[in-house]
């Protein structure tokens, strides 16, 4: 690897973690467009949206050295 490029913060290797605190439908009537083939879209409506709430989490070394 050259110099750089680095792994994370301050060259440490770092990992990133999508935490779901919270799932629920909320029920809304609506309307979607789905692909069908490559130049085609066919109008659906749907009752609900997922929702989700997620928390964007890294974890490294945080030791200050």
């Amino acid at each position: 690897m050259s110099k750089n490029q680095s792994c994370g913060d301050y060259s440490v290797a770092t990992k990133r973690y999508l935490v779901t605190i919270l799932h629920f439908k909320q029920f809304h009537r609506h309307f979607i467009f789905v692909e069908e083939g490559q130049y085609e879209r066919k109008k659906v409506l749907k009752n609900y949206i997922d929702v989700n709430v997620c928390i964007d989490m890294e974890c490294g070394d945080t030791r200050n050295e």
